[in-house]
C-alpha cells in the first residue's frame, strides 16, 4: 500500500469532517428561518403558505444528505488508516479505528433498546380502562430516558474517543508527525464539547499534509576500485620470434623486427 494514496483519502476524510459541520450549521439555520418566515406569513395573512411543507422536507432531505456525505468520510478515513497501517507496519493504526466502528454500532444498538423499553413501557403502563398516563407521569419518563441515553452515549463516545486518540498517537509515532498526536488529545476532548472534536479534524487534516515517505536505510558500502594496469606492468609479444617487450617498444628487443 503507497503513503500517497492512504495520504490523499486521510485528507479528503478530515477535510470532509471540518467542511461538513459549518455547512450543516448555516443549513439548518437558514432553513430553520426559512420555516419561520413562512409560518409568520401564514399566521398574518391567514392563507396556507405552499412552501411551508416543501421547506420541512427540504429541511429533512438536507439533514439525510449530510449523513451520507458524513458516511462517506468515515468510509474514506476507514480505508486511509488500513493503508497507513499496512505501510507503517502498525496494526494498531487501523485496529483502533475498527474496535471504534464496532463500539459505535454496539452504541447505536443500546441507544436504540433504550428508547425502546421507554416506549414498551409507556404502553405497558396504560391500564386496562384505556386512559393513558398523566402528563406528569410521562414527561417523567421521558426525562429519565432522555439522561440515560445520555449517560450511555456520553460512555460510548469516552471509549470512542480514547481508541481513536490511540490510533492518532501511533500513526504520529510512526509518522513522526506531532498533528496526530494533537488530533488524538483534542478528539477525547471533543466528546464532550463537541466544538474541540472539529478543531481536531482539522489538526488531523494538517497531520495527513504533512505525512512523507519514510527515509529509506539503504547501506552505504564502498567497494575498493581495481587501478588500472600500469604500462610498465604490459608486454608486447613479437609476431615473428614470439619473445616479449614492453609495451612501448617499436622493435623486438630479440630479433630486431618492427612490432605492430
Amino acid at each position: 500500500m503507497s503513503l500517497e494514496s492512504g495520504r490523499k483519502l486521510g485528507l479528503t476524510a478530515s477535510l470532509i469532517y471540518v467542511i461538513l459541520p459549518v455547512v450543516a450549521v448555516i443549513g439548518v439555520v437558514a432553513l430553520i428561518f426559512s420555516i419561520i418566515a413562512t409560518a409568520t406569513t401564514r399566521i398574518s395573512t391567514g392563507v396556507v403558505a405552499p412552501s411551508f411543507f416543501g421547506l420541512s422536507f427540504g429541511l429533512m432531505g438536507f439533514l439525510i444528505a449530510l449523513a451520507f456525505i458524513s458516511i462517506a468520510g468515515f468510509i474514506l478515513f476507514m480505508v486511509a488508516m488500513h493503508r497507513l497501517s499496512n505501510y507503517y507496519s502498525e496494526p494498531g493504526i487501523f485496529k483502533n479505528v475498527l474496535y471504534a466502528f464496532i463500539l459505535y454500532l454496539i452504541g447505536g444498538v443500546v441507544l436504540i433498546g433504550v428508547y425502546a423499553a421507554f416506549i414498551l413501557s409507556a404502553i405497558g403502563s396504560i391500564p386496562q380502562t384505556g386512559n393513558f398516563p398523566t402528563p406528569t407521569n410521562f414527561i417523567a419518563q421521558l426525562w429519565i430516558t432522555y439522561v440515560v441515553a445520555i449517560l450511555v452515549a456520553v460512555v460510548f463516545g469516552i471509549v470512542n474517543g480514547l481508541l481513536y486518540m490511540r490510533a492518532f498517537n501511533k500513526l504520529g509515532e510512526k509518522s513522526g508527525v506531532d498533528n496526530f498526536k494533537t488530533a488524538g488529545i483534542l478528539y477525547i476532548i471533543g466528546v464532550i464539547i463537541p466544538v474541540i472534536g472539529w478543531i481536531a479534524w482539522i489538526f488531523a487534516y494538517l497531520g495527513f499534509r504533512k505525512l512523507k515517505p519514510s527515509a529509506a536505510l539503504t547501506p552505504t558500502v564502498s567497494y575498493p576500485t581495481q587501478p588500472p594496469p600500469s604500462s610498465a606492468m604490459q608486454t608486447k609479444r613479437c609476431p615473428y620470434c614470439g619473445a616479449e617487450n614492453s609495451a612501448d617498444a617499436l622493435y623486438c628487443s630479440s630479433c630486431g623486427k618492427p612490432l605492430q
